[in-house]
């Protein structure tokens, strides 16, 4: 080591002597005493020259190095160190050459110098966590705990039923009983009928098709259940009543005959039942007469209805539309050889009877046999006119006559006055065929309605 320090010394006093080669001052200048004697040490600026030395840090020149070192230095990255080291350079000058002289020494570091410090520096680093990470961690979860159902009952869902009577539940969770026209039950786990709503009844007693019957209107259950209002009479809300005229009554019971039939023609009103002549069969039946001729020989300007009460509760209310014209016989039924007409009724005939007015003459649309309609006039009252229906009215006195024209139809005529009545057919002369055409007993006259 103080072979080093020797060394040392010749290098600074060569460069002490080439200094003063270089014209310091005085050529002459002698260094008294002892050349190799210790000289103190002096600070000297020098320059020196750019030293690339790669330097491994610590450095151990025996130097007193101070050095700046930023503190955050990645690890294992080259770094250019700037590296100012203050040198206390000992050299060797003879004692008699006193030198005051301070020496700064840049020293230049080469840039890419591999420094292994250690430094502890807190870092943050970026972690990757797996992602299935089991994790023990003690939760509050609500939990729906179905309850414990007492005995006799059954779990459905979250509540406890007895299945034996639940109507909603009934031997079976979520089996709901129900039935047509009923209020369901369940008894002894099956379904049953609890009861049945107003105006219906259970008459068939099946469950599966509920309350079937409508006992506000069946005859058969009127009112309830076994309740008969026999053939000829129908049920209205619940009772069992007459029916107002031949069309109800064929209506209730299609299968019954023409004949006679009592009926309440105001229906639920306070007037009293009468006794009707239906018509059941003829163009779909259900006709109900209003006009009959009979034996009776009309003598007088204005007829009015023979059944004035039939035609004062279903003509002028307009509960009957239509008309059904023939000849009868005794017992009522249509005369073969001649034809049958039907048409609307017409207004009038809502405040007066067809023959208690004078000379109307009216186009109707009108059904022969049951056939199409036909346009056609119909003349019906009384006054004068030539002997058939095709003459207009206004010649001669009064003289009642029905018919209708162009047709074969039939044709009431010769009431009004003295003469016998005639019923003959309207394209012919009202005395054709003579007494023979006489209306009576067995060749009527009628008018029906419907």
């Amino acid at each position: 080591m103080r072979e080093g320090r020797s060394h040392g010394r010749a290098r600074w006093i060569g460069a002490l002597a080439l200094l003063s080669g270089c014209g310091l001052g005085n050529p002459d200048l002698v260094f008294p005493g002892d050349v190799g004697a210790d000289v103190p040490v002096v600070d000297v600026p020098v320059d020196i020259p750019v030293l690339d030395v790669p330097v491994d840090v610590p450095v151990d020149a025996g130097m007193d190095v101070p050095m700046d070192v930023p503190v955050d230095v990645p690890v294992d990255v080259p770094i250019d160190v700037p590296v100012d080291v203050p040198m206390d350079v000992p050299v060797d000058v003879p004692a008699d050459v006193p030198i005051d002289m301070p020496v700064d020494v840049p020293i230049d570091v080469p840039a890419d110098i591999p420094v292994d410090v250690p430094v502890d520096v807190p870092v943050d680093v970026p972690v990757d966590v797996p992602v299935d990470v089991p994790v023990d961690v003690p939760v509050d979860v609500p939990v729906d705990v179905p309850p414990v159902c007492p005995t006799g009952r059954t779990l459905c869902g979250t509540t406890c039923f007895d299945l034996a009577t639940d109507v909603n539940h009934c031997g079976a969770c979520d089996t709901a009983c129900s039935f047509p026209n009923a209020v369901a039950g369940c008894t002894a786990r099956a379904c049953v009928i609890a009861s049945c709503n107003p105006g219906r009844g259970n008459c068939d007693g099946m469950t599966t098709n509920g309350c079937e019957t409508d006992t506000s209107t069946s005859s058969a259950h009127c009112g309830g259940c076994g309740t008969s209002c026999g053939s000829d009479r129908l049920c209205s809300a619940g009772a069992c009543r007459l029916p107002r005229d031949c069309r109800e009554l064929h209506t209730l019971n299609p299968s019954l005959p023409s004949g006679e039939y009592m009926v309440d023609l105001d229906g639920a009103g306070a007037g009293a039942a009468t006794t009707v002549r239906c018509d059941m069969t003829t163009d779909g039946g259900g006709w109900t007469l209003v006009f009959d001729s009979g034996t009776t020989n009309f003598n007088q300007v204005g007829v009015p209805w023979t059944r004035a009460d039939v035609a004062a509760a279903l003509v002028t209310p307009g509960l009957a539309t239509t008309t059904l014209v023939a000849f009868r016989d005794a017992s009522f039924a249509l005369l073969p050889s001649l034809l049958r007409v039907s048409f609307a009724i017409p207004t009038g005939w809502r405040t007066a009877a067809p023959l208690n007015v004078s000379n109307v003459d009216l186009s109707v649309m009108v059904s022969f046999d049951g056939g199409p309609p036909l346009q056609r006039t119909l003349r019906h009252g009384y006054g004068g006119f030539i002997d058939n229906c095709a003459g207009a009215w206004g010649v001669g006195g009064n003289f009642g006559r029905f018919c209708i024209t162009p047709s074969p139809a039939p044709f009431y005529t010769a009431f009004a006055v003295g003469t016998a009545d005639r019923c003959v057919t309207s394209d012919v002369s009202w005395n054709s065929g003579g007494s023979a055409n006489e209306c009576g007993a067995s060749r009527r006259f009628t008018l029906y309605i419907r």
